[in-house]
């Protein structure tokens, strides 16, 4: 029983890992990276003599690294936004106030 609790706890914690990251910037870059060293590698899960299966692994792994690039991208402008205040009227009272 202690076995089977270890790996329950173990799959939590590298699922927790695993969220944590899917969630932050760092995730996307790094997804990215690794899949476009896929894309330009020689070894392939499919190899590229097998017609049509051989560049499906290949463009699978080009659409996602796609997908990351512009996820990070999105990412990296929401947090820089800058945060602005808009004033629509100000009275003499308004200004009295701040005073």
């Amino acid at each position: 029983y202690y076995t089977v609790l270890l790996v329950i706890i173990g799959l939590l914690v590298i699922a927790t890992v695993l969220v944590y990251l899917f969630r932050s910037r760092i995730l996307n870059w790094i997804m990215a990276t690794i899949l476009g060293m896929y894309i330009a590698s020689p070894l392939d899960f499919l190899p590229d003599f097998i017609p049509i299966a051989g560049w499906g692994d290949d463009i699978g792994a080009l659409i996602f690294m796609i997908g990351f690039i512009i996820r990070g991208i999105k990412m990296t402008q929401k947090k820089e936004e800058p945060k602005t205040i808009t004033v629509e009227e100000v009275d003499e009272e308004d200004i009295e106030l701040l005073e």
